[in-house]
């Protein structure tokens, strides 16, 4: 006769389900009669894994956040016929152990699983009836021949086994609220599997009247009634973990895409709105090394003002440039909107919600879309973004659309990229300017897209004034050509200042740069 208890012929697969005493107490049970003993924790369970270790046992870490889900792992872990699947806060009486023992040895070689229907103990009274959470998995006895390599298909038996699994559940108010939270999370990822509907209201509805019959059979039917303040407090409970699973599938999957940010890979093209002034669209540029560096297969395209395209031009992280005017946003709106949608993009960001950039992100067709917060103006998005303290810089606010697809930055450095020819241009301009290239040099910008940002132009005379009282330091102005009808009126004091102001874009990013 095969002994039950020899090695390689039973083994337990612990479920942990969040508390170390309650596992402390699950293990010392079973580790007298059950050779191979598997337990299957999260990552950063720290505190489960020192007990797992002090007892000498198997731990098995994965990502799953079910019971089952981590059975079906830790079987993967076995090679015995006979498993036990259990929790963590289960414990396997001396009476049901020996019932246990018996089966294993009467049993024929049909592949099977045995129900052991638990005792359990809620705010630490023993109830008459048997109160589970309504998609609670029951625990089993696994008969698994070898050549069955799952339980899905096994046959289920139900056995009158003598003595008493006690599963110890929630002690507390509180820690039902924490299972609450924990299973309406569970409930939103199985909705997530059958459900297409994105409208809340008809979520809500669906939630309400699915909580109304959990409670109605948790409370009547499973004679909660008969259990006092436990079978009130946890027919609440079950019926709240339904509702909030209804609420949490469309925080996490309507919301937020999880969906999408689970497999980004389903990004193959990304059109960036940045309709701003030039000094914007710099910062705006560690968005897009940030994209192109988590998602380097995809295609990323901007669309901008067309007096800020030079910004972005040359640059290895784009594939493609659009552009607008900033004067008449609608001339040629038709023309441009077709070879958007011609692009097929997969994701639209639009990093400031204004109006013309809203306008546009609605009219793109694309599957998601980003509109950055702003003051309230965030519309048209379907993939949203957390609302930005005013005060942050642009480079932040900004990364929160990068942020909005579950990632992270690696850097916040600006990017501008300038050929040879640019750069060599730009050692002539400022030779032939008698910029002399020992001095460190000051490069001084005196003008603002808005005047209300500027400093007065008295004060920039001021500086280069103190300034050029040092004979080590050069300071060099530069501004468009049509600010330089104010700036001039600098030279009027410092006749030998030098000003940059007939130059393009890329002119001035090189002269910046050298």
């Amino acid at each position: 006769m095969i002994n039950p208890t020899s090695k390689n012929y039973i083994a337990a697969v612990v479920s942990f389900e969040g508390s170390t005493d309650k596992l402390r107490s699950c293990l010392d049970a079973l580790r007298n009669w059950t050779p191979k003993i598997i337990v299957v924790i999260r990552d950063n369970e720290d505190s489960a894994k020192n007990i797992i270790d002090e007892f000498n046992m198997s731990v098995c870490i994965h990502s799953a956040t079910t019971t089952s889900s981590r059975w079906k792992y830790g079987l993967t872990q076995v090679n015995t016929p006979w498993v036990l699947l259990v929790r963590s806060n289960e414990i396997i009486t001396g009476q049901l152990r020996k019932s246990i023992v018996e089966k294993i040895k009467n049993n024929g070689d049909t592949p099977c699983q045995y129900q052991l229907k638990p005792t359990i103990i809620f705010l630490k009274k023993r109830l008459k009836y048997s109160l589970d959470w309504h998609d609670s998995q029951p625990s089993y006895l696994t008969y698994l021949p070898k050549n069955v390599a799952t339980t899905q298909y096994l046959k289920k038996i139900e056995v009158a086994f003598e003595g008493e699994l006690i599963r110890y559940n929630e002690d507390t108010i509180s820690d039902c609220a924490n299972t609450v939270i924990k299973k309406a999370t569970e409930r939103a990822d199985c909705l997530a599997e059958v459900l297409t509907n994105s409208n809340p209201y008809l979520l809500f509805i669906a939630g309400l009247t699915s909580s109304i019959k959990i409670f109605i059979q948790a409370y009547f039917l499973k004679k909660g009634f008969k259990e006092g303040f436990e079978g009130i407090a946890f027919s609440i409970c079950d019926a709240h973990a339904e509702l909030l699973g209804y609420l949490r599938y469309y925080e996490l999957y309507i919301r937020e895409k999880k969906t999408l940010r689970d497999d980004l890979s389903v990004l193959k093209k990304i059109l960036v709105i940045k309709l701003r002034d030039i000094g914007d669209n710099i910062l705006c540029t560690p968005l897009i090394n940030n994209l192109k560096h988590h998602l380097p297969e995809t295609s990323i395209s901007i669309l901008t003002w067309s007096y800020s395209k030079a910004v972005f031009e040359n640059s290895p992280h784009i594939d493609q440039l659009f552009d607008i005017e900033k004067n008449n946003p609608f001339k040629n709106n038709k023309k441009i909107l077709s070879q958007l949608n011609s692009s097929n993009f997969d994701l639209v960001i639009s990093t400031h919600s204004g109006k013309t950039a809203s306008n546009l992100l609605l009219k793109i067709n694309t599957e998601y879309r980003i509109n950055n917060y702003y003051r309230g103006r965030n519309k048209s998005y379907n993939l949203i973004t957390p609302e930005s303290d005013y005060y942050r810089s642009s480079i932040e606010r900004d990364l929160d659309c990068l942020r909005s697809l579950g990632l992270e930055s690696f850097d916040r450095k600006t990017q501008l990229f300038l050929n040879d020819s640019e750069v060599l241009a730009a050692k002539n301009n400022l030779i032939a300017k008698g910029v002399n290239p020992n001095k460190k040099k000051v490069i001084i910008h005196p003008t603002a897209a808005v005047p209300i940002r500027e400093w007065p132009l008295t004060r920039f005379n001021q500086l280069i004034q103190k300034l050029n009282k040092n004979e080590n330091i050069q300071p060099i102005v530069i501004c468009t050509e049509s600010e330089y009808l104010r700036i001039k009126t600098l030279l009027d004091d410092i006749p030998d200042l030098i000003i940059f102001y007939q130059i393009t874009v890329r002119q001035m990013m090189a002269i910046i740069h050298e």
